[in-house]
């Protein structure tokens, strides 16, 4: 579907991708990985012909369609959420034109037989798009992904403008599931997520037609999805079938090999220098040495493998225990206006807990971290902090905070302790500022860079209580686990506010959530969690509790009604005839996809009509195995 062929792409001297190759086929499921700023973004760019390459090739067949989400907003057009909705949807709209055209040429009793032909092929095209877009549902489907996605029925009448970044975000996520490429890049797409939202949006991938093409730093989300992984390196690409979880070990042997592959090398250049040294004043041996010489100039020299982030140890400073009891809070309201985010809350943290806050956004888990840090005042109720008690708090709004002017050494210096300041460039080097990148100064830092900035000075001064708002936002993986192990290793309280379920497992013994004004506390991590609680139930009980039962995703189960033993008998015939018709046709689709994955296919003139024969293959076996659950279901 998507061929990428020696693709070369330089910013300035530096060779984002130097002569990569590889094909996506259609359905694949690929994760593109790697470390920060090592070109993922940029790849899926080249993908979307956002960005030209300075060479090579990206062949893909005029009637694929690709979609892109990308990180940034586009301006707000005023819509209302089913406005902005509704006005995405141009190919749908354009094939409702399409067809009435259609209707009306047909409508014509004097129109001759080879047009008559024309138009009923062309009704039956659009009919299989439509029945590929779900267009005839399309408004149940609406309904369903704004849901899924965390979305209420009565937001859908609000006005865009009303919703926060993040939210608008998803709006853009609904906006290209909607649409149904054949190819969707997804760059980072549950980074504005909630934890139930994306369980919902992992379903929802998995049973997709189409091929996706993503970016994320959720380990446990790329693991489930994705079952071929991409990983981006010193402009070079490796490309693994498999999980992510099989792709690390891989990886690791594949750097041990590297690495042992580099220590000969250098052995060998050397041992081959020590001798140039010695015979290139001697006249007899001149030619010896000019000949050693020749051969190193003609050596493909190999790389370093780079030192894995995830062998940089990080770590809170331990500080001064404070007294048993935390913090205490009774009869807890925050209240912004006539919206109340909180009511009634009370608890009691100890000592050495270590909690996570989960939950829907907009419900109160940054409200009450911030209740907490006493960054805000309670509307009601009272916060006791414990003795001694010492708060360092995370939160991306800090990041502003710091001076634009100084470079990042300077900013963690001026923070940290001074037993710690021999430590500050390793501390760095865990969270991605590697080498000169210490110098740069805060001013020319993106948001993301600066939220690690921020986190490395919490890493440099003594706290017993950290208060950590979505502090893996901006991390790549193994600085994330670098993190994680912190955390793990960190004597003091914590309570950590994450979507991402991989960091939170086995992190947190008390696992909060926050729904309709409340807290629940579990005891237990986020496995434990998700165990014992049914989060699509908990989703649908949060839905009801805001009079939006009727828009809830996740439908009831009724009773089947009896069915006449004659229907069954007649069902249970129709469904043989069923499987062997989708065997048929999964045999036929094998067959054009194994065409398709042969070099030079999409320059075949006859490629269009083989794409468009396996589309109609893909939506044969879609309505042949919806009536095949609906007669088993029946049966």
């Amino acid at each position: 579907m998507i061929r990428v062929q020696n693709l070369v792409l330089r910013f300035g001297e530096r060779a984002i991708f130097n002569n990569i190759s590889f094909t996506v086929t259609p359905g694949e499921k690929l994760a593109i990985t790697g470390r920060n700023g090592s070109g993922k973004s940029t790849l899926l760019k080249v993908l979307s012909e956002a960005i030209k390459p300075d060479e090579g090739l990206v062949e893909k067949p005029k009637d694929v369609k690709v979609g892109y989400l990308e990180q940034e907003l586009p301006s707000d057009k005023g819509f209302t959420v089913r406005e902005e909705i509704m006005s995405s949807l141009v190919e749908i709209n354009a094939l409702h034109e399409e067809l009435k055209h259609c209707e009306d040429q047909l409508s014509n009793p004097n129109l001759e037989e080879k047009k008559l032909m024309y138009y009923i092929e062309l009704m039956e095209d659009i009919h299989h798009r439509m029945d590929y877009m779900n267009a005839d549902k399309i408004e149940g489907e609406i309904e369903k992904i704004l849901i899924g996605l965390g979305f209420k029925s009565t937001d859908f009448e609000r006005k865009t403008h009303e919703f926060s970044g993040g939210w608008r975000m998803r709006l853009e996520l609904a906006k290209l599931l909607l649409s149904r490429p054949n190819v969707m890049l997804l760059d980072e797409p549950n980074n504005h997520l909630d934890i139930l939202s994306i369980q919902w949006l992992e379903k929802y991938l998995l049973t997709y037609e189409g091929s996706v093409i993503l970016i994320s730093h959720d380990l446990m989300f790329v693991d489930r999805i994705a079952k071929r992984i991409i990983e981006v390196d010193r402009g070079k690409l490796y490309d693994f079938v498999g999980s992510y979880s099989a792709f690390i070990d891989y990886k690791k042997e594949r750097r041990d090999i590297e690495l042992s592959e580099f220590k000969s090398q250098q052995k060998l250049i050397q041992h081959k220098e020590v001798l140039i040294d010695k015979f290139r004043a001697k006249a007899s041996k001149a030619s010896f040495a000019k000949s050693l010489q020749s051969e190193l100039a003609r050596m493909d020299v190999i790389e370093a493998p780079d030192e894995e982030q995830s062998s940089i140890r990080l770590r809170f400073q331990p500080s001064h225990p404070g007294g048993r009891m935390v913090i205490e809070a009774r009869e807890l309201t925050k209240s912004y206006g006539d919206l109340m985010v909180l009511n009634n809350i009370e608890f009691f943290i100890e000592r050495g807990e270590k909690l996570s806050f989960i939950g829907q956004n907009g419900q109160g888990k940054s409200t009450l971290v911030k209740l907490i840090s006493q960054v805000e005042p309670p509307t009601h109720g009272v916060i006791n902090l414990g003795h001694q008690v010492k708060i360092g708090y995370f939160a991306q709004e800090h990041t502003e905070l710091m001076d634009p002017n100084q470079t990042i050494l300077e900013v963690i210096e001026s923070v940290s302790l001074p037993a710690v300041r021999p430590l500050i460039r390793n501390i760095l080097g865990g969270l991605a500022f590697g080498g000169d990148d210490v110098e740069k100064r805060i001013r020319v830092l993106s948001g993301g860079e600066k939220s690690r900035v921020r986190l490395a000075s919490l890493l440099v001064q003594e706290h017993n209580f950290l208060i950590l708002d979505e502090p893996t936002h901006h991390l790549d993986i193994s600085s994330k686990e670098s993190l994680k192990e912190a955390i793990k290793n960190y004597k003091g309280t914590v309570i950590v506010v994450s979507h991402d379920r991989e960091f939170l497992r086995g992190l947190a013994e008390k696992t909060c959530f926050f729904a309709d004004q409340k807290v629940r506390i579990f005891e237990g991590d986020i496995d434990y969690f998700l165990e014992k609680t049914n989060t699509e139930s908990l989703l649908q009980s949060f839905e009801k509790s805001n009079n939006t039962a009727t828009a809830a995703a996740v439908k009831q189960t009724e009773p089947a009604p009896n069915i006449d033993p004659e229907e069954k008998k007649k069902a249970a015939k129709k469904i043989g005839i069923l499987e062997k018709d989708i065997e048929r046709l999964e045999t036929k689709k094998k067959e054009i996809e194994i065409q398709m994955g042969v070099p030079g296919f999409f320059e075949q003139s006859n490629s269009s009509n083989i794409l468009k024969e396996y589309e109609l293959l893909k939506s044969q076996i879609a309505t042949h195995v919806k009536e095949w659950e609906q007669l088993v279901e029946m049966v």
